[in-house]
């Protein structure tokens, strides 16, 4: 079967632990290993290539939109990301992954597409996602505290459960839009939370409220009730 993906980068994603997929520049899978046929509830994985995201025959399509953008910013930069994804996936169970997208290069140093590799953490304790969170994104720098609807990051400024999954997802980047989509709200309730933490930060706006917020560690605080939804996001990129 021609793949467009060389025998020794077939063979080298046979290998891989966990889901593990090769697409080429316009995003449509061009290898991928068993584990990802299974996660996505395919007996025959090969069957998959060709397809793209939006053919993925689970929940996570959904997202297709996003992962397509995540491919292009990894190949725009040639940096890889590290990235949280909570979909519904074969049968509909839900799986909690921590995921590497890097830039794949050529024998002329031409990106030509994205390797993407997968780890489960969906089974993991509390402090085991801490852990493998602070190991996955490779520094301290980017080490992350999870926080339950009762334990607040910063005592001084009392966020609520929602308010502090609004504020990270508005922190990676996420419209209103898209935060009242991921939530499961109205735009206009999430422009009421938005509202509420500015007065609690005590900013007007949210460009202030962003840099603030990242400025007392806030990007690194991963809100616990966000496992139970469907998500995307970018943690951490080199």
């Amino acid at each position: 079967m021609n793949t467009g993906a060389s025998q020794a980068l077939r063979d080298c994603i046979d290998t891989l632990p966990g889901p593990a997929v090769y697409k080429d520049t316009d995003g449509v899978y061009q290898y991928l290993n068993i584990a990802c046929g299974n996660l996505i509830g395919l007996s025959r994985h090969l069957d998959f290539i060709g397809g793209t995201d939006f053919d993925l025959p689970c929940g996570a399509a959904a997202y297709a939109e996003a992962f397509q953008e995540q491919d292009r910013k990894v190949m725009e930069t040639g940096k890889e990301s590290k990235i949280l994804d909570i979909h519904p996936f074969a049968e509909g169970e839900t799986h909690v992954l921590l995921n590497s997208k890097k830039p794949w290069f050529d024998e002329n140093k031409k990106i030509v597409g994205t390797l993407f590799q997968s780890t489960d953490i969906t089974s993991a304790y509390t402090m085991a996602i801490s852990a493998q969170l602070a190991k996955y994104t490779g520094n301290r720098q980017n080490s992350f505290t999870l926080t339950g609807s009762d334990s607040h990051f910063n005592p001084d400024i009392a966020l609520t459960q929602r308010e502090t999954e609004v504020l990270f997802l508005a922190l990676r980047g996420k419209t209103s839009k898209l935060i009242a989509a991921a939530l499961g709200l109205s735009f206009r309730t999430v422009e009421s939370y938005l509202e509420k933490i500015k007065l609690k930060f005590g900013v007007q706006s949210k460009v202030e409220l962003l840099d603030i917020a990242m400025a007392r560690g806030y990007m690194n605080q991963i809100p616990l009730s966000v496992f139970s939804k469907q998500l995307s996001i970018v943690l951490a990129s080199e």
